[in-house]
């Protein structure tokens, strides 16, 4: 492949060739029945080429070596119609890789018919439940192989796959249709717990059919995993982009070494943390990915980078450069973001509640505003807590801002999930006090 840097060298002062294989195995659900199974596998090659800083962008549908070099011509006849960026320094240069993760190559051979299998296995499973619909529900493997290589003389390549498997039942009974409410297992191997799933899954069902009012006041509120990572994706964690540093956009810029909660939140991105189901030693222009600390013990500890935001910022990439497939454009994102945990149990956290909430999901976390951390969500699916213990469903709305709603968490538990969101995500529940909420 290094032939095609230097037939590209004959256009451009700087060229990158991402080249990307991704094969993808799944089945969905739909009211009890597998609906569909799919297997789907694709090659893209992106060029990204610079000429006296005019940059030109083309992308193909394959790996092919002569259509590659057809592409390299397609961007530099882009490139000389474009306009100079006349901030733009160079491409990356070569980095020391981090030992990458061993890959479970099962997942790369996978059948979708294996995926079938669970997915009738956990429709028998929860069907057992008088009053139970598999509204829906999905499982697969995601693999993918990716090569970066530019004129700088970066070249590194690097696979690897997770599985996935999710079921979201709906509870009916007397007349009673509580929300649809799911649960998940995430691996980077075939060995996901399916019988695990619809058990936690069928236990919120059984709360959901009790039904018990909100009300307006000042609550302690425990945020599952799945409605914590929702709303801090939102709300908090495009704050922590350079871009928006050096744009001005961040309410965080002049935070940096400040307390933005306290010692009980820690969270970093770390894609070869042990439980990561994104377990990439490059990011997507070949720089080299990196532990990186956010927020340790409540304080801040500075923003993340791509290769061309750091140097416009006279700082080193964090390797937090992410393309996307559809424009070839890159962008500041996550890897694999985990929130450390904390030391009681979800259930301990809900037994010390004599009133209060716990949140499965949010409603409208997408509408959240991180340029000023406000936000504005329904809580649902979520549930009463009395006494102890969980009484039954409930909805309200909850709205406010992060950075006046991070300073009242006052535990985390010791359980993790593994989302595959953003990448992967590994979180533990949240529990918050004084926290305002509207009832319905």
């Amino acid at each position: 492949m290094e032939e095609l840097i230097r037939f590209g060298e004959k256009f451009f002062d700087e060229l990158e060739i991402a080249i990307y294989k991704n094969r993808d195995a799944s089945v969905n659900i739909e009211l009890n029945e597998v609906s569909s199974s799919m297997l789907r596998e694709r090659a893209v090659t992106v060029i990204r080429g610079v000429k006296s800083k005019k940059l030109g962008v083309s992308i193909v549908d394959t790996g092919n070596k002569e259509k590659i070099k057809e592409a390299i011509e397609r961007a530099y006849k882009m490139a000389k119609l474009n306009k100079p960026d006349e901030k733009w320094t160079s491409l990356p240069e070569p980095g020391k890789y981090r030992e990458p993760r061993k890959v479970d190559k099962e997942l790369k051979e996978v059948s979708p018919d294996y995926f079938v299998d669970l997915a009738r296995e956990g429709i028998s499973l929860a069907l057992e439940e008088q009053g139970i619909v598999v509204a829906g529900g999905a499982g697969g493997v995601e693999w993918g192989e990716s090569l970066i290589m530019n004129s700088h003389g970066v070249n590194v390549s690097q696979e690897g796959g997770g599985a996935f498997f999710y079921l979201e039942l709906v509870g009916m009974r007397e007349g009673r249709v509580t929300p649809g409410i799911f649960d998940f297992d995430a691996k980077l191997s075939l060995n996901l717990n399916v019988e695990e799933v619809v058990r936690k899954a069928l236990q919120k069902v059984k709360w959901a059919f009790n039904v018990e009012k909100s009300k307006t006041e000042e609550a302690r509120v425990i945020l599952e995993p799945w409605a914590i990572s929702s709303l801090l994706s939102y709300a908090l964690f495009p704050a922590f982009s350079g871009e928006k540093l050096v744009k001005g956009t961040t309410p965080l810029a002049n935070k940096v070494n400040e307390s933005i909660s306290n010692e009980l939140l820690t969270i970093y991105d770390d894609p070869l943390h042990e439980l990561s189901i994104n377990p990439v030693i490059a990011d997507d222009e070949g720089v080299p990915t990196r532990k990186n600390v956010l927020v340790e013990k409540g304080v801040f500890n500075g923003f993340i980078w791509d290769n061309y935001w750091a140097k416009l910022q006279g700082v080193e990439s964090t390797g937090n450069a992410k393309r996307s497939l559809a424009t070839g454009g890159i962008s500041i994102g996550f890897h694999n973001v985990i929130i450390e945990k904390g030391k009681k149990s979800l259930e301990d956290l809900v037994g010390e509640i004599d009133h209060g909430y716990l949140v499965d999901g949010f409603q409208g976390a997408h509408s959240s505003n991180p340029d000023n951390g406000n936000f504005a969500v329904v809580a649902n699916p979520a549930f009463l807590i009395k006494d102890g213990e969980v009484k039954g469903s409930t909805v309200f709305m909850m709205s406010g801002n992060i950075y006046e709603l991070l300073p009242s968490l006052y535990e985390v538990s010791k359980e993790q999930r593994v989302l595959p969101f953003e990448g992967s995500m590994i979180v533990p529940a949240m529990a918050f006090e004084n926290v305002r909420i509207a009832g319905k």
